[in-house]
């Protein structure tokens, strides 16, 4: 067993290596998951997206319909074709929220089995802690839903309206499909990542596009979903530098 001198750092033990930190490690290269400034910037993002999400929630719980709302929204319906209508109802479904946390759990479950607990963890956790707080805000919000005489609706929207539900759980399921992707992933399978990532973008302007939602609705669902995300990865990658 080789012996350190007291006040040197162990470089090449594991335990050396934690306690250095990423700068520890003499200008080795860290995979993204080990990166301190990697977290600061999550952060930063997550408290960027809830500075910009508060004052928009604010605004459409005093004004139901805006009109900027109206007029994008007809702009999007005004080009109408059944291809258009069938493929912002499929679209929507990939963003259904007890669909996407069910399947999260599955995947969470799948997750564990192979030892990849905190990934399991933080994908179920992300996932359901997002929805309820979707569910509260919407409850506080208390927007309504789209009104058929100002937009065309493919079917008759439930629920309240902001922020979109199936934006939020789609930025935090689809989204963690994305994180877990680039963390294993190899070569050109990293190119799978893009088809989740289409699903996130997708989604929004498919709930504009069949009058379940407004675009502010999508916009506060991309805010809100991608700042828990953000936060949720921040914690993730905390985790790992501190326990690799």
């Amino acid at each position: 067993m080789p012996s350190y001198p007291a006040h040197e750092p162990k470089w090449n033990t594991q335990e050396g290596v934690r306690k250095q930190g990423p700068q520890g490690t003499a200008g080795r290269h860290l995979p993204w998951y080990r990166s301190g400034k990697s977290e600061q910037l999550l952060l930063v993002l997550s408290v960027v997206q809830l500075a910009l999400f508060a004052p928009l929630a604010w605004l459409v719980r005093k004004h139901a319909a805006l009109p900027i709302d109206i007029l994008l929204s007809r702009a999007m319906q005004k080009r109408t074709s059944g291809l258009l209508r069938t493929t912002s109802v499929t679209i929507s479904y990939t963003g259904e929220a007890t669909l996407l946390n069910l399947l999260a759990i599955a995947v969470a479950g799948v997750l564990w089995k192979v030892r990849h607990r905190l990934e399991a963890m933080m994908l179920a956790g992300t996932c359901l802690t997002g929805t309820l707080l979707r569910v509260v805000i919407r409850t506080i919000v208390n927007r309504p839903r789209p009104n058929p005489l100002l937009v065309r609706m493919a079917q008759k929207p439930k629920g309240k309206s902001f922020p979109s539900g199936h934006v939020v759980t789609s930025v935090t399921f689809w989204g963690w499909l994305c994180i877990l992707g680039l963390r294993y992933l190899k070569g050109r399978q990293k190119a799978l990542v893009s088809l989740p990532a289409l699903v996130m973008t997708l989604i929004g302007p498919a709930r504009v596009y069949s009058g379940q939602h407004w675009p502010s609705d999508v916009l506060g669902g991309y805010l809100l979903g991608g700042a828990w995300l953000s936060l949720s990865l921040q914690w993730y990658l905390a985790w790992r530098r501190k326990y690799p």
